[in-house]
């Protein structure tokens, strides 16, 4: 190959190479000819013709580019560690617009994972044009990567998705196609607080401990900044990423320049390597985010992401129409009322008002809304020994003084399920079709409220 019809078509065969799961050499030249030859913790294909690099620090590569805008760059196959040489001429540099908002918000995801948010900040997008793309060794060959066969399976999940009647059976479809269809095995979703302060987990698959409930606030570490930013955001090797952080951070930290925030521990996977998180986004409104994680280093590329994209917009768009209480629920069935449990086994239920936070047998289970609607439940089985109730009589409760704005209702009743089914086994909650529910009940309670 040489020159520029070397390159159109061939920067797409070797796209793994712009992954960054092994890092890049770039080498400048000073105005005198002085070369100077660096490491790259990633080099981002922009389109056919051109690729860019993060600008962050005015270092010795970025002052070379100001004097001579010509450098070359070596990026490497992932796969087969075959090394390609780019020719490339430093075009401009982008302090805002679509390259730029990708990029920050990729960067402010890493550098609030690792603590460093106030250190890591783009200042622009170093455009250059690719000039020649060619084979280090000359016996090297550069082939079409295969195509992946997604459009059926994507076809097939957001037909599903369609068929779905309720917010609970929505995120189990979704989870299970993404893992029966696509190999994502290890998925989870988190939707807004009422407040939309704080995201909180409602759904997983794939875990040893199913997480629900767990909270990361908006804009902490990555599943924060791409709720905040609702910017998709894909890493294919965290521990490169942490390495790279943690160098820079230990750098600052000798300097005393700058406070640094406490490292958020990674959610997830105890080795966790690659992971994409989507913003579930439907008419202009954050309805949560879809996490997939792997711990395999480069398992998500560039037909992920966009399977990814295509499914969480469907299922975003799923949950707008889902939200909204249907215009006549099921009408109000006369109570099935049950004797209580035989006496024997005891266990204490204690609500504390402060937070309505509830706890079963001096363990934690739940806090919040939920936890308050919890608690209104269990008063009237103590009283009626009523088991049966609807989402309609919840919703109109005004004792339990449920947000206006949002009705997150449903999604409340669904974590608080999962919550019992994880950590109780004193109390279920058991769907009964459409806006129905009972509690079910093991053994005697005791409930006890503190201030």
């Amino acid at each position: 190959m040489s020159g520029a019809a070397n390159v159109r078509g061939t920067l797409d065969t070797i796209a793994t190479c712009f992954e960054g799961i092994v890092p890049a050499t770039i080498c400048s030249c000073a105005a005198d000819g002085t070369p100077n030859v660096t490491y790259l913790s990633i080099v981002h294909r922009l389109d056919d013709w051109h690729v860019g690099l993060s600008y962050q620090f005015f270092n010795k590569t970025r002052k070379n580019v100001l004097e001579n805008p010509m450098v070359q760059v070596i990026v490497v196959s992932p796969e087969t560690a075959d090394q390609y040489r780019l020719d490339l001429q430093y075009e401009r540099t982008e302090v805002a617009g679509p390259v730029f908002d990708r990029m920050s918000t990729r960067l402010a995801a890493v550098a609030s994972q690792t603590g460093m948010s106030q250190i890591f900040t783009l200042r622009g997008v170093d455009v250059y044009r690719v000039l020649d793309c060619r084979p280090v060794n000359a016996e090297s060959q550069v082939e079409a990567a295969p195509l992946r066969e997604y459009l059926a399976r994507v076809e097939s999940v957001t037909e599903q998705l369609a068929t779905c009647l309720d917010l609970d059976s929505l995120l189990e479809t979704a989870l299970a196609n993404l893992a029966t269809l696509f190999g994502y095995a290890n998925t989870f979703v988190m939707i807004p607080d009422e407040a939309g302060q704080r995201l909180y987990t409602i759904a997983s698959r794939g875990y040893d401990a199913s997480g629900v409930g767990s909270e990361v606030w908006l804009g902490d570490g990555m599943l924060g900044v791409a709720a905040e930013r609702r910017t998709i955001v894909r890493t294919t090797s965290m521990t490169r990423d942490r390495v790279f952080s943690r160098a820079v951070r230990s750098s600052v930290e000798q300097s005393g320049k700058h406070h640094l925030e406490q490292e958020i521990p990674l959610p997830g996977l105890p080795h966790l390597e690659s992971q994409v998180v989507a913003p579930l986004v439907a008419r202009g409104e954050l309805l949560g985010i879809l996490c997939i994680q792997s711990d395999e280093v480069g398992r998500f590329l560039v037909d992920d992401e966009r399977v990814i994209q295509i499914v969480g917009r469907h299922l975003a768009a799923s949950m707008a129409t889902l939200r909204n209480p249907p215009p006549a629920e099921p009408p109000a069935v006369e109570p099935r009322r049950a004797p209580r449990p035989a006496a024997g086994l005891t266990s204490t239920i204690k609500h504390y008002r402060s937070d309505d936070s509830i706890f079963v047998d001096e363990a934690y289970l739940i806090k919040g809304i939920a936890g308050r609607i919890l608690w209104k439940l269990l008063r009237i089985y103590d009283t009626e020994q009523r088991l049966q109730f609807t989402n309609r009589e919840i919703r109109l409760d005004e004792t339990l003084q449920l947000p206006d704005i949002k009705d997150n209702l449903e999604a409340r009743l669904i974590l608080l399920r999962r919550r019992l089914a994880d950590k109780s086994e004193v109390l279920r909650v058991v769907p009964e079709g459409r806006g129905r529910f009972r509690l079910d009940i093991r053994h005697p309670l005791v409930l006890v409220e503190h201030p």
